[in-house]
Formats: C-alpha cells, structure tokens, sequence
C-alpha cells in the first residue's frame, strides 16, 4: 500500500496512516504520518490462538476459512476502532483506503460520511470468508449508530485490485467497482543500500531464492526445503526473516547463502527461480520480474496464491503434506530445465506491466475523494 500512499502525497495530498503500532516506524522512515491504533501484531495472534485453539489443528488449507473471519471481524477491529473514530472525527478526510482485512476503515468513513476504499493484498479473499468477517463486525456498526453493510462495507464503493486478471480465479460480481493497480514494493533508502553484497564464485549456475516472508516462517519447512535445493548443482540464496536465525539453518555449503533479509528487489534482479511460501509479496514480485515459481504455501491467503500460479502454468505446487525433500528437489529441478515455465510467468509479466500504476489511480482516488 506504501506506494500509493507516497503517489498521493507527491501530489500535494495530506496523508495520514493508521495502523497498529508495530507498522509505525517504517511508515515514519517511508515519510508518512503514522498514527498507532489498536494493539501489537503479535497481541492479536495470541488472542486467537487463547479464544480459538482448536482451529490450528485443522489441515493448513482449512485454516484461512476459520482464521480470517474470526481474527479480522471479531478480535482485531474491537481493539482499534474506538482510536480509529476519534481519528476520523477529528481529521475529517476526504476518504479513506483500507486493506482488504481492515474492517474498521468502512465503518470509519461511514461515520462521517465518505467513501472507503477497499485496497487488495493479492487474489480477492473468498466471498464466504469476508461475508462472515462483516457478520462478526456488524455489532460494531451498530455502535457507531449505523447500519450494518454487507461483507461489513469491504464492497460498497471502491476495490484497488492488485492481481492480475488473467489469474484471478474467483467470482467478482459482488465487487461493483473494481480498479486495476499494479503491485509494487517498497524498499526504505537504507535498505536499497549495498548492505553486504551477495558475494557468489563467478559461475553460470543457477540461482534459487527460498524464503517463507516476514509473517509465515516454520523452522523446519523452511530448513526441508534448504536442504533439498542445497543438494542439487545451484546457487541459494535463504532468507528467515528479520526475526529469525540463520544459524537454525545449520552449517552450509559454499554455494549456500543464509540471510535475515535482503530487499526481494535486488534478489529478483538476478535469479532464476522463487521457492517461497507464495506469500502475495513475494509471489507477485516475482512474477512481475517473470520468474517462475516453485509454492510451498503455509497458510492465510497462500493457498490462493499457490493454485493461480499453478492454473497459469507459471511454477508449481507442493501441498505441506507433499513438500518432502525429493518432492521439493524434483519440482526445482523441473522448473529450472523446462523454459514453458518462464515463458509464462513472462506473459503474466507482461500483464502486470500494463496495470495502471500508483500515480493513475491516485488521480482516479482524487475524483472520488
């Protein structure tokens, strides 16, 4: 969302961002205005986990059906939408933009009356899940003296949809207004700084990236995976986010990086194949860069991501279940030697290019605001 945020500021529009105080410091780094609502990431995690401890012995595919509704419609928006309206009142701004598991925003913009827009993190989220979603939150429409809406207003004005068409898989005729925009990252100025350069003996051997993001990073998921690739005759680049270990990893070969983290544009700059949990951030990235893919999803809106990549023919899929080392090193093996599977991930490129970018729709947002 930072990059069409940062478009509406260079064009002379005051921004201000709410969001849970763990987000806060690198929006302020990014130059926007954060103000914290609601509670840490992590508070809310562990709340699902106390109220519903039964959901996380479902089967990873089950799980989003259980977890979206009942973490982003009855615990998160409790905890912030009291902070979120005195915001509101006291701002007064033309419109608001949320993402697409905020259900806070639409009821903040109602209460002053102006349009919300709902702004996608990737493949739009199954109807079932945001129409349950926006039953839990309707008794907090009805606190703030308003109507209830349905899937709790996420549908009512404008969607910011990130995803290209050809790979959106489900219905959209609950969506009435629907506005391309191509995903972009963001990269913080002294993260786009060399900081320690991926040194490789100079060799034309392929070049794997594995990461499981930010949020989703299960050890030994990630470590089964390292393992497998690290057999085979390339060069690996491994991130475990800026919260994880790379000693977890254990001991490498030479051709086996391990980093925290390195900005994903750097690394899409020049490898040939994403193994990655198909996190949205990742697996849109790499297919603007027209890098096939092999998904390993963990969870949350993966197993969305994982199937349109595996419809395009742009990478392949291993369940959990089926992510076993030779499974996993047959698959890499297979997407670096078949060049179908760039090719496609070339068209999807291709398509992502001529998306709309944040500066467009900016201009779309200011007839609306």
């Amino acid at each position: 969302m930072v990059p069409l945020a940062l478009a509406l500021r260079d064009r002379g529009h005051l921004v201000r961002w709410a969001t849970g105080p763990d987000a806060g410091p690198r929006l302020e780094a990014a130059g926007i205005e954060a103000v914290p609502v609601g509670v840490p990431w992590d508070d809310n995690r562990a709340a699902l986990w106390a109220r519903y401890p039964e959901i996380f012995s479902l089967p990873p595919a089950e799980l989003p059906d259980h977890q979206f509704p009942k973490l982003f419609g009855e615990i998160v928006p409790p905890t912030m939408l009291q902070a979120l309206l005195e915001v509101t009142v006291a701002w007064q701004p033309n419109l608001v933009v949320h993402d697409a598991a905020d259900f806070s925003g639409p009821i903040a913009a109602a209460s002053i009356g102006v349009p919300s827009v709902t702004h996608s993190f990737g493949a739009l989220t199954p109807i079932h899940r945001v129409a349950a979603a926006g039953e839990l939150v309707a008794d907090l429409w009805r606190s703030a003296g308003l109507e209830p809406r349905p899937f709790g207003g996420a549908y009512d004005n404008l969607y910011l949809d990130i995803y290209p068409a050809s790979m959106q898989s489900a219905d959209m005729g609950h969506v009435r207004f629907r506005q391309a925009l191509r995903p972009m990252s963001f990269v913080d100025r002294d993260e786009a700084e060399p900081a320690g350069e991926i040194a490789w003996p100079e060799n034309d051997k392929p070049f794997v990236y594995l990461t499981f993001g930010t949020v989703y990073r299960d050890a030994g998921a990630l470590r089964t995976a390292a393992d497998a690739i690290a057999s085979l005759d390339v060069r690996l680049l491994v991130t475990v986010g800026p919260g994880g270990d790379p000693e977890a990893l254990g001991p490498q070969p030479e051709h086996v990086r391990v980093e925290r983290y390195v900005p994903q544009s750097r690394v899409f700059d020049v490898c040939d194949l994403v193994v990655s949990h198909a996190g949205s951030g990742t697996f849109l990235g790499g297919l603007s860069r027209g890098i096939p893919q092999l998904c390993l999803p963990q969870g949350a809106d993966q197993f969305l991501n994982a199937e349109s990549c595996r419809k395009a023919g742009a990478g392949l899929v291993l369940e959990p279940a089926e992510a076993n080392p030779d499974a996993i090193a047959a698959a890499v093996t297979r997407l670096l030697d078949d060049g179908s599977f760039r090719a496609r991930a070339s068209t999807v490129a291709d398509e992502i290019a001529a998306m709309p970018g944040p500066d467009e729709v900016a201009a779309v947002l200011e007839r609306l605001g």
